[in-house]
């Protein structure tokens, strides 16, 4: 059941609320289109009077990483509205019933978004490597890309899950009307990752790692202490 159970929610959040699904397969193949557009138009752009250029070949695939992100923010993001939906449904309140603590009901609907957006992340790898090898991107920036999007993607969709559902359950509210925040989390937390590539196209790709490395971190702590934050009261009905 504790296996299952993640699944189960992850059904039911996609059934709840099909547009993030919609939204989110769009905006994985968007962030494909612009990362190949360098293999369209090729050359580099020039960005300041000193005769200075920017390697759009690179820089714009680094980019997409921040949009592959954001289409998985956007994928699991019906998540955190089943959870609004079944606190004022009494369903959280069942699971405290069978023994379950906060940290126990967090973990469930944290497994449900990150099945959703490990599939979407698999989903941006087989088609940005599809793309390339229609295309003929290189391939070693292909492998960098994909990598990033895992290991931003997977960190940033777990904060900003907790995140949402520690919102969700500190107040009470109609389901839906906290999506502005959500998506405002994502983007702020990824925000970084667009401008990097312009602004320190070097050391991008570190300062990206660097990043999803401190938001991993947040998570895990923000896990950890969900017990201690969240009082078995506020998930209830």
């Amino acid at each position: 059941m504790s296996n299952s159970l993640g699944i189960i929610i992850a059904r039911r959040s996609i059934s709840l609320s099909k547009s993030y699904f919609i939204l989110g397969i769009f905006m994985a193949l968007l962030a494909t289109f612009i990362s190949h557009i360098p293999n369209l138009i090729g050359g580099n752009l020039p960005v300041n009077t000193n005769g200075t250029s920017l390697d759009i070949t690179r820089a714009l695939p680094l980019v997409s990483v921040a949009l592959q992100v954001f289409a998985a923010i956007l994928f699991s993001t019906s998540v955190s509205l089943l959870f609004v939906y079944d606190k004022n449904n009494g369903v959280l309140e069942y699971f405290l019933s069978l023994g379950m603590d906060q940290r126990d009901v967090y973990r469930h609907y944290l497994k449900a978004a990150l099945i959703l957006a490990s599939g979407i992340v698999c989903f941006e790898v087989v088609l940005n490597v599809v793309t390339s090898l229609l295309l003929g991107t290189n391939a070693l920036l292909l492998l960098e890309v994909s990598i990033l999007v895992v290991i931003i993607a997977i960190p940033v969709v777990s904060f900003q899950t907790l995140l949402m559902m520690s919102f969700g359950s500190l107040q009470k509210q109609r389901i839906g009307s906290n999506q502005p925040l959500g998506i405002a989390i994502g983007v702020f937390m990824v925000m970084p990752a667009y401008i990097l590539p312009f602004v320190l196209p070097s050391i991008a790709i570190q300062l990206d790692l660097a990043l999803a490395a401190v938001i991993a971190i947040c998570c895990l702590l923000m896990y950890l202490s969900s017990s201690r934050l969240i009082s078995r009261e506020k998930l209830l009905p």
